[in-house]
């Protein structure tokens, strides 16, 4: 897990990949402070600070704090962020200028990759459009 402050603002990323999926997810979250942080990933000593790792930003994902960045390979330039919200999935990408809601939650990798591609149309579209705006 990489953790970065930047000005009063503590970042956590959290990649993994599946190379033979050709995926790569990143578990992100971001907090105001470094108060924020310490009680919402529960540090209470050093030890705890040590353990950070992909359970915590899971959990935290899970319960909406965090979002799943996801990657596929030969769109590399451009990631899709998923958030849980409600009883559904928001997705969205800055660089592509897509918002999409799913009607379930999607948690596990595979939920990631058969969104990529069940929308395979939808997502090209905002590739080849995405210097238009």
């Amino acid at each position: 897990m990489s953790i970065y402050l930047i000005d009063k603002s503590v970042y956590t990323v959290y990649d993994f990949v599946v190379e033979e999926l050709e995926f790569s997810f990143n578990l992100i979250s971001e907090e105001e402070s470094l108060h924020e942080f310490i009680e919402g990933f529960k540090i209470k000593s050093i030890k705890n600070f040590e353990e950070l790792g992909y359970k915590n930003s899971w959990i935290r994902y899970l319960n909406r704090k965090a979002d799943m960045e996801v990657t596929q390979i030969e769109l590399e330039e451009a990631p899709l962020n998923f958030r849980l919200h409600g009883m559904k999935t928001m997705v969205l990408s800055a660089s592509l200028h897509f918002f999409d809601e799913v009607y379930q939650h999607l948690t596990l990798p595979g939920d990631f990759i058969s969104y990529f591609s069940k929308n395979k149309s939808k997502i090209s579209t905002a590739m080849a459009n995405r210097y238009k705006f």
